[in-house]
């Protein structure tokens, strides 16, 4: 009996730590991300573009999503069929704070197997600096503090089959591996086959060529096939976002200092010992992919292009520091203390810079100024119409009409029968404020008159 109750508690010391970080974590990052969707500060894009798709999937139709366009169906945007899992909970709870929970648990989730395979092989102290490293992490703090993702599914996915990896369970690495061509069409070339090659290399030849080779098809399949086949112009949207017809050197060479600083803290918050481990090497695709992009949002470190970098690189940390230790040196178990330390303090450096900084800032924790009048017209809204909204009051509404976002598409287009324009709204995608009120002030010679006009918000209804 005395021997049952020893191995329960040591099952319990030993899940006890991983489990804490994701409990914890999942509850650090729903409170910022329902916080900044209850104040306003979320967006049609992106989290309104996803609730859209979701909340078909839970109405069992295909993922159409009219802030895309008229009948745009998401799947031919990129293909990230995987979002269907999360239709089921939307469909008891809908409501786009279910995506951000959603989100929310997945991201933490990663911290299992890594804080677990730290926790065998370095300790319980490590492991505990390791969670906070990656849960700390700005590559996860500006995924949490800017809407919803589908890259959500690829952090946890990452985390097992790197985790899986370094531990030399290479089945296992591959079949947590293979799911990320379910989650967005790059993975396949940019973390699938880079695992594969992994696997190859550690002994397991012809699993990890065939991990590698199904990563390398699916992508080509996804982009040349599947996505064409669903898109309305029957093309893959996504080429012309590297180098934009200019040269890939001439982009690759633009703000150098930027991508080199996003490169740096990347290593740097894993005290630089990913380096020492060839896991790294899953980051480069990714990282070769965002720097030759023309679109100058992917060079820095915000938004959440970050976040599946942040898996991989703590992982690379996680088996640099296990080889440390097996040498059993003096020298080695002072290179890991110095390294953790470095590790935490540069992460914990890091947060003023990020979303997790928010939780301390008082304007986090009070009422939006002016959500009296954005609910107040909001309200005068009928579920199940058609409506075009500011970028900011899109997610407000998806759950219960169909919206667009308000002057991105011409209005004798779409014709909604409700316009509702928020001009003091921190999102403000591809519509400007100037542009909004002057398509706000032609509406009302095209046949919408203002029903409702207080602290700025204004709402226009179309005339019979």
């Amino acid at each position: 009996m005395l021997e049952t109750v020893g191995v329960i508690r040591g099952a319990l010391r030993a899940r006890g730590v991983p489990l804490g970080f994701v409990v914890a974590l999942t509850a650090l990052y729903s409170t910022i991300a329902v916080r900044l969707h209850l104040r306003v500060h979320t967006g049609g894009y992106d989290l309104g573009i996803f609730e859209q798709a979701i909340r078909d999937y839970a109405a069992l139709r295909p993922p159409i999503v009219e802030l895309k366009g008229p009948g745009f169906n998401l799947l031919g945007d990129h293909f990230h069929p995987i979002l269907v899992l999360i239709a089921p909970f939307y469909a008891v709870f809908p409501t786009p704070i279910t995506l951000l929970v959603a989100q929310a648990f997945l991201f933490a989730l990663a911290a299992w197997p890594l804080v677990s395979w730290a926790q065998r092989a370095l300790g319980t102290r490590v492991a505990v600096a390791v969670g906070c490293v990656y849960g700390l992490s700005f590559g996860i703090a500006s995924a949490v503090g800017f809407d919803f993702h589908e890259i959500a599914f690829a952090v946890p996915l990452l985390a097992f089959s790197l985790s899986a990896l370094g531990q030399g369970r290479l089945t296992a690495a591959s079949a947590w591996a293979l799911p990320l061509l379910l989650v967005k069409e790059d993975l396949g070339v940019t973390a699938v086959a880079g695992i594969g090659v992994l696997i190859a290399w550690r002994g397991a030849r012809r699993l990890g060529i065939v991990t590698a080779v199904i990563g390398i098809a699916a992508s080509a399949i996804e982009m040349t096939v599947l996505l064409p086949l669903v898109n309305s112009a029957g093309s893959y949207d996504y080429w012309s976002k590297f180098a934009g017809g200019r040269p890939i050197l001439e982009v690759a060479l633009t703000s150098v200092d930027e991508k080199l600083g996003t490169l740096l803290l990347t290593l740097a918050i894993t005290g630089f010992a990913a380096v020492c481990s060839p896991i790294v090497l899953v980051a480069l695709p990714t990282l070769l992919w965002r720097f030759v992009g023309d679109d100058p949002n992917y060079w820095g470190t915000r938004y959440h292009y970050s976040a599946v970098l942040m898996p991989i690189v703590v992982a690379a940390m996680i088996e640099a520091l296990a080889r440390w230790k097996r040498s059993d040196s003096r020298r080695a178990r002072r290179g890991i203390r110095v390294t953790v330390v470095a590790a935490v303090a540069i992460t914990l450096v890091t947060i003023p810079n990020y979303s997790l900084e928010r939780l301390i800032e008082p304007t986090l924790w009070q009422p939006n100024p002016r959500a009296g009048a954005i609910h107040a017209a909001l309200a005068k809204i009928p579920d199940g119409a058609t409506v075009s909204a500011s970028d900011d009051l899109v997610p407000q509404l998806t759950s219960r009409a169909t919206v667009t976002l308000f002057g991105l598409a011409p209005l004798n287009a779409i014709r909604p029968e409700w316009i509702v324009v928020d001009p003091y709204s921190s999102r403000h995608f591809q519509v400007h404020r100037g542009q909004e009120q002057r398509d706000l002030a032609e509406a009302q010679t095209h046949g919408y008159r203002v029903t409702f006009h207080r602290d700025g918000i204004t709402l226009l209804r179309r005339s019979p």
